[in-house]
């Protein structure tokens, strides 16, 4: 009997052709070329711009947006795979992308980039602040609008030596002069006297007595309000019906001046160019105008600089001094009212002057070659004006891309002026001089390695210390070399106390440095924030620190102990 035939084997399948599985490796080494390119390019980038932080980061935000659309592009109509694969791959992608954002908001930092991810079930900071401002309305005014302040029994309100009168101190240095400060926070750490939610403002603070005066914006309302220095309890509030509509990335609503306390009376500006003269007793109104509308040419406003008004009256004898920007402003009107003067007792305009964009910083009066001076840091440079007639004397330029000069000017000894920039540009240290009648600015050096972007800097026995976009740095101001840098805080704010840098940083930490220009280590670190950024300046008046973010404000007990600590 024969036995049958064997069973025919089944053939076995790959699940490619050697042809399709070469051509599929040649579609996906075009996919694994796009991220090594991006990777590449992103190195070249963050070698270039290691010292510069805006644009080390915001690098991040060219390279990998486009590899990521080139990604998306190959793997549609080039991956090889079929459509039920790739369209579905997108298809996951984007659900988890935005289930991610139906749990998780973003927070920015200074750089406009991504901060980190805070849960949506978190209450957001202008939620807790209106829950807090609904418990203190029973206790305190809603409004305080009244133009007759004489109707009121409340005696005028008197600076004395030692308050904080205005922005970054009363002149304007970040230099506390008479500051208690101690040094051991690790055996005493700075004792929290109170702190609560407060509208969202880059404002800072100014104390006078027991009044602590700053701007917020509450709903729909530009507000500046007076608490209780020693409670934190509110005083009362003044309202504008206005906000300042800025995106989130970009910083938010709210107003970014400081109020400027004078003779019993309190001028504050706002983010949309209202300016108040108020009672600062009683937060009564005396007078009020806008700065964009009187610098219009009658039926156009002049147009603000893209984040809004940020600049903090200037009182300087019967005068008001502030920057609503000139005719060199894209989609001005036209006029030359660059820098305004008003009189600080009836508002009327006194002079105005000047064809210079505005920016965010504000003007001081320094005298320099016998001669008092404002000096405007402006989009394009710094000016200096006339006191008496708003004439321009004499102008630097000094320009990044988005127009922003936010630093201060500092004058030398000898009259030469510090100013820096940031966005890559750097500091200059200017001559000023006068001859046969005619001012002229020249450059006598200038560095690129510190660029304060919207930070403020102090000068102590010939040596600046500032934050370089974000990185603390000491520079000698005989030659511009830096002399060392050390640490990165963000866009925090610094003050002198003494022989002391007392630093808040962005991500809300107090740090306390010697200002010497041997490299220091820090002293004393606490942590006083834990939400929102620090961008707001510090006010230290008689061993209490003020300090605020967006979010919320308190006040601190610093002042030395008997035993020195």
């Amino acid at each position: 009997m024969s036995s049958p035939p064997p069973a025919e084997s089944t053939p076995v399948t790959t699940l490619f052709t050697p042809a399709a599985a070469k051509s599929l490796r040649g579609r996906w080494i075009w996919g694994l070329g796009i991220l090594v390119i991006a990777s590449i390019a992103q190195g070249i980038l963050w070698a270039q711009w290691w010292e510069d932080p805006t644009h080390f980061k915001m690098s991040i935000l060219f390279v990998w947006p486009a590899a990521l659309f080139a990604l998306l592009i190959w793997w549609v109509f080039f991956s090889g795979w079929s459509w039920r694969v790739r369209l579905g791959a997108v298809g996951a992608l984007a659900a988890s992308f935005i289930g991610l954002l139906c749990v998780y908001r973003l927070e920015w930092d200074g750089d406009m980039v991504p901060r980190r991810f805070v849960l949506r079930s978190k209450p957001r900071a202008e939620e807790v602040a209106r829950e807090f401002f609904k418990q203190v309305s029973a206790t305190a005014p809603a409004k305080s609008d009244s133009t007759d302040p004489a109707s009121t029994e409340t005696p005028p309100l008197v600076a004395v030596e030692g308050d904080w009168t205005g922005f970054r101190g009363p002149h304007r240095d970040g230099i506390v002069r008479d500051g208690s400060l101690r040094r051991n926070w690790e055996a005493k750490p700075l004792r929290e006297v109170w702190r609560h939610p407060v509208g969202r403002a880059w404002s800072a603070f100014t104390v006078v007595g027991h009044y602590a005066f700053t701007q917020e914006q509450r709903e729909a309302n530009e507000c500046v309000v007076a608490y209780d220095a020693e409670t934190g309890s509110q005083l009362w509030v003044h309202q504008d019906n206005t906000i300042l509509s800025i995106v989130e990335a970009n910083g938010g609503p709210g107003p970014h001046a400081t109020p400027q306390f004078d003779d019993g009376r309190l001028y504050t500006l706002g983010g949309t160019g209202v300016l108040n003269c108020l009672d600062a007793a009683t937060g009564k109104r005396h007078w009020t105008t806008n700065i964009l509308q009187d610098a219009g040419d009658g039926t156009t406003p002049e147009k603000p600089p893209e984040w809004g008004v940020s600049c903090s009256p200037l009182v300087v004898d019967d005068l008001v001094v502030v920057i609503p920007g000139g005719s060199a402003t894209e989609g001005s009107s036209g006029n030359n009212k660059g820098v305004a003067a008003y009189d600080k007792k009836s508002g009327k305009p006194v002079w105005a002057a000047g064809k210079h964009p505005a920016s965010y910083g504000s003007a001081r009066i320094e005298t320099i070659g016998d001669t008092r001076q404002v000096l405007i840091p402006n989009g394009n440079g710094l000016s200096g004006h006339a006191l008496e007639t708003g004439e321009e004397l004499w102008f630097f330029p000094l320009e990044n891309a988005p127009k922003v000069n936010s630093s201060m000017p500092w004058v030398l000894e000898d009259d030469s002026v510090l100013f820096g920039t940031g966005y890559g540009i750097g500091t200059v240290r200017l001559d000023i001089k006068q001859t046969d009648g005619k001012w002229e600015a020249t450059r006598r050096w200038a560095s690129n390695r510190f660029r304060p972007k919207f930070n403020d800097f102090v000068v102590r026995e010939g040596f600046l210390f500032g934050l370089d976009d974000g990185t603390l740095t000491c520079l000698d101001v005989a030659n511009g070399a830096i002399k060392w840098k050390s640490g990165r805080y963000g866009y925090g704010q610094v003050l002198l106390v003494g022989e002391l840098l007392l630093i808040i940083t962005e991500d809300g930490e107090l740090l306390l440095l010697p200002a010497t220009p041997t490299k220091p280590e820090p002293v004393a670190l606490q942590k006083v924030f834990d939400s929102g950024f620090c961008w707001n300046h510090l006010a230290l008046v008689r061993g209490r620190l003020f300090a605020r973010n967006a979010n919320e404000a308190a006040c601190f007990d610093v002042a030395e102990t008997p035993d020195g600590g």
